[in-house]
């Protein structure tokens, strides 16, 4: 008796198969959805802009970029919009504000937000193109540090970066934007060798 009741379901089973008709199977829209996320930067030739096709040849995310990067495995793509670059997520939404001038910033602030660091571990100098002034961008394009300073370098391995205060007078600040040299130094090689020492002790 079992075993007719099994070929009976075979059977039906068997006919969907041939028929190219599958029954529903739970793991069939997971399927579809990593289909679907197999997203490809194209460019647009009528209007030069890029935007991201899926297998299928559609548009998944409109062509609206001046130039665009593949997703990265944790789901994120750089991408430029005007003279500023920043990086979405495989729906098109913005994660990473396109405030920064420099496409490799982008990158090393998706591989922060990947590792999971936390925000403002580390931070990125930038030009605010509205006032001039420098100041530092965390890894979602956020204004870490506000723009104040009239020149900026990078932070360093511990924590610190030189900045120019005011006209002629650098200083070194930490993430927090803590003065920890005082801006009396004329050259930023100073403040430079003034961190070295004040690290040695």
């Amino acid at each position: 008796m079992k075993l007719s009741i099994s070929l009976l379901l075979l059977i039906p089973m068997t006919w969907l198969s041939c028929t190219g008709i599958m029954p529903f199977s739970p793991y069939a829209g997971s399927y579809s959805s990593r289909v679907a996320q197999r997203l490809t930067p194209v460019e647009n030739p009528a209007t030069g802009l890029y935007g991201y096709v899926n297998d299928l040849g559609m548009w998944a995310i409109q062509p609206r970029f001046r130039s665009a990067q593949r997703f990265s495995s944790n789901g994120l793509a750089r991408v430029r919009l005007g003279a500023r670059y920043g990086a979405i997520n495989m729906a098109g939404q913005t994660v990473i504000n396109f405030n920064f001038s420099n496409s490799y910033d982008v990158d090393h602030a998706i591989t922060s937000m990947s590792k999971g660091r936390m925000r403002g571990v580390e931070l990125w100098r930038e030009c605010d193109p509205n006032s001039g002034l420098y100041g530092y961008l965390d890894y979602y394009g956020n204004w870490f540090i506000r723009p104040q300073y009239r020149n900026a370098r990078n932070f360093n391995q511990e924590g610190y970066a030189v900045v120019e205060i005011r006209q002629g007078q650098w200083g070194a600040i930490d993430r927090n934007n803590r003065i920890v040299i005082q801006p009396t130094f004329t050259s930023p090689y100073d403040v430079d060798r003034a961190l070295t020492r004040l690290l040695r002790y």
